[in-house]
């Protein structure tokens, strides 16, 4: 089995529980003074049924006093477990996508998606419900210990009989969640490669109507497999809780009836037998509390395992994000015997890219061509500063790029990447929110989507759009940036000719006329008169493409 962190992102130093350690202490003060209000009321209660009955006025104010008091304390407690769980949870999704947002991009690809989102959903879910139900879970135990101490008071024989039922209780508990927890780690494992086959399940949907096979691939290979492994062990484990939960049950009812022959063997009094026998069966519910809370705990620590692995694997943000103004682009870019290596994973094999040299000068159009796997959207990547050259340097108007200013360099360019999202929102920029949606439905109106898409305070809103209509749209998210260099990684794949003779002839030109330097991954070899240079990757480096002849009577 994988080893499980402990709670040390709950309890240790910066621990998210000891932040709020004042709100949790007044919490189980309340939680404590219930406790001792409710077994006050169990001794009124004890010594009512068994002596004679005092003033009705004094004991009905003894009553209604306690009885507001376990009220008050019981709902004091509630109420500031319940806004401090919150904020915990609160704090703990904000610090994963913080610490997501600061890492370093071949950190996340290496990470995987299909491991991610499980961790920000089921798993942060489960840490959260830990965060919910363990200060109530508290005040539950103290309510059985408040109890125990009662008892002990009452007959100290007796007492040492109820703890050693409780601990053998304590011990099926921990029995069976040793091995339980064996089967949610098996379970969360499954849980991972699940959801990359509820991926596979959209994103090859086209795929998958084509082809029979596949179908049964996926469905009796993959999701079927992992689904009954997932269910076979939680059943497995439920069944070890449910097993241990019965019999501590059973052992309670047992308890009762030892209490009862203890009580005549030792010649106790009615009052003592009296008194145990209504403490064991009002701190019943309150045990219950204390051992259901043991499965949940089981399945929180694999989920908190993970999120700790989670924040483990970004815990070392890139500098600079927040505080480094972005810098202007007055004459070039270099990369300087730049090289980037990818070991071998899943599948892929190795691959290398350089130790390559590259200018980009300002005001630029530049092509870079080359064959599937040759290395040019890593090209890109090293480019744009979303990845550290592991030899060489980026240089900017001469001056090498450092780490702690690689986040504002990278606000110099607005890229349209192959595997582009789309946002709702236009971007933030430094003019006006009124100039940039001016800018975007100018663009709309250039792109020929201003039929399908308007903007609306920031925001497109509009019908779907094919595949093709949704690169435009990515272009006018660009548009609106309007950043110093703008890239394109085929952007005019999935164009029809007319429109893809558009973006070169008249799209790229009046970018480059408005001062962008651009860079365009293409294969359209009949376009690439209208750039500057031609560039081509190989391998994993660079060499100058010959000259094209000029042929503007070409579509």
């Amino acid at each position: 089995m994988r080893d499980i962190p402990s709670l040390a992102l709950l309890l240790g130093p910066a621990g998210l529980l000891r932040r709020h350690a004042l709100a949790l202490t007044v919490a189980g003060l309340a939680g404590v003074g219930a406790s001792a209000a409710t077994v006050a009321l169990l001794a009124r209660i004890n010594v009512a049924l068994h002596r004679p009955a005092g003033p009705l006025g004094e004991m009905a104010l003894a009553f209604v006093g306690l009885g507001l008091a376990m009220l008050a304390g019981r709902a004091t407690a509630s109420a500031l477990s319940n806004r401090t769980g919150q904020t915990i949870i609160r704090e703990l999704r904000l610090m994963l996508a913080q610490r997501i947002l600061a890492a370093p991009l071949d950190a996340l690809e290496r990470y995987r998606t299909h491991r991610l989102l499980p961790v920000l959903t089921g798993d942060v879910g489960m840490v959260s419900g830990l965060c919910l139900s363990l200060p109530m879970t508290v005040v539950a135990a103290s309510v059985v210990l408040g109890c125990v101490l009662w008892l002990a008071w009452l007959s100290w024989q007796l007492a040492l009989l109820v703890l050693g039922a409780l601990a053998l209780s304590l011990a099926l508990q921990r029995w069976a969640q040793d091995r339980a927890m064996l089967r949610f780690e098996a379970a969360r494992d499954d849980e991972d490669a699940l959801h990359k086959a509820w991926r596979t399940l959209g994103d090859g949907a086209k795929e998958l109507r084509l082809s029979r096979g596949r179908r049964r691939q996926l469905l009796d290979g993959r999701i079927a497999r992992h689904a009954d492994d997932i269910a076979r062990a939680q059943v497995e484990a439920g069944d070890l809780f449910a097993l241990s939960f019965e019999a501590s049950a059973a052992l309670y009812f047992l308890l009762v009836a030892l209490v009862f022959a203890a009580a005549r063997w030792w010649q106790l009094s009615s009052e003592v037998a009296g008194g145990f026998v209504l403490a064991l069966l009002y701190m019943k519910g309150s045990l219950d509390q204390v051992l259901g809370f043991l499965p949940f705990y089981a399945r929180a620590r694999v989920a908190l395992g993970r999120v700790n692995e989670l924040g483990a694997c970004f815990a070392n943000p890139e500098p600079g994000q927040v505080s480094d103004e972005p810098p202007q682009l007055l004459h070039s870019i270099t990369l300087q015997g730049v090289r980037y290596a990818f070991e071998a994973s899943e599948g892929a094999a190795s691959f290398a890219l350089g130790p390559l040299d590259l200018q980009l000068r300002r005001g630029e159009l530049l092509f870079i061509v080359g064959d599937n796997g040759a290395g040019k959207t890593t090209l890109l990547k090293l480019l744009t500063g979303l990845y550290r050259p592991q030899q060489g340097r980026l240089l900017l108007d001469g001056r090498p790029v450092e780490d702690a200013g690689r986040d504002a360099y990278r606000q110099l360019f607005s890229p349209v990447l192959s595997d582009f999202h789309l946002f709702e929102e236009l971007p933030e920029t430094e003019r006006p929110a009124a100039e940039r949606d001016a800018a975007a439905q100018a663009a709309l109106e250039r792109l020929e989507l201003a039929h399908k898409l308007t903007v609306q305070d920031g925001r497109l809103a509009g019908t779907d759009l094919s595949t093709g209509q949704r690169k435009r749209l990515a272009m006018v998210h660009a548009c609106a940036e309007a950043r110093p260099v703008m890239v394109f990684d085929e952007w005019a794949a999935d164009q029809d000719p007319a429109f893809r003779k558009r973006f070169y002839r008249e799209f790229l030109p009046a970018l480059r006329a408005q001062g962008h330097t651009l860079v365009v991954i293409s294969h359209d070899d009949r376009y690439f008169e209208v750039a500057d240079r031609v560039l081509v990757m190989e391998g994993g480096q660079l060499r100058e493409a010959p000259a094209a002849p000029t042929d503007v009577s070409r579509p």
